[in-house]
């Protein structure tokens, strides 16, 4: 069995660990178990594109894929159908 890894927290009381240890590539997200000794990183399923995103940058990604969508010259359901009174038929 292979001897363990020991990891020593920084000054500043954060944890690095060096690439290679955990067996993921870079932006690998883990999450810590604490129930009981020793603590225990579990892997965290990978997020999209679309979350990593800041609001600005999302906003920005929604209007250029609207604005992609093919464009309808009439509307999606009949006029007579937006009619006030023809609403609660």
């Amino acid at each position: 069995m292979a001897e363990p890894k020991v990891l020593e927290t920084s000054a500043s009381g954060k944890l690095q660990i060096p690439a290679g240890i955990l067996g993921a590539g870079p932006h690998a997200r883990f999450r810590p178990e604490h129930d009981g000794e020793p603590s225990r990183l579990i892997r965290e399923a990978p997020r999209s594109v679309w979350e990593e995103l800041p609001p600005d940058e999302r906003v920005r990604s929604f209007d250029d894929w609207v604005a992609r969508l093919p464009k309808r010259k009439d509307l999606p359901i009949p006029a007579e159908a937006l009619r006030r009174e023809d609403l609660y038929d």
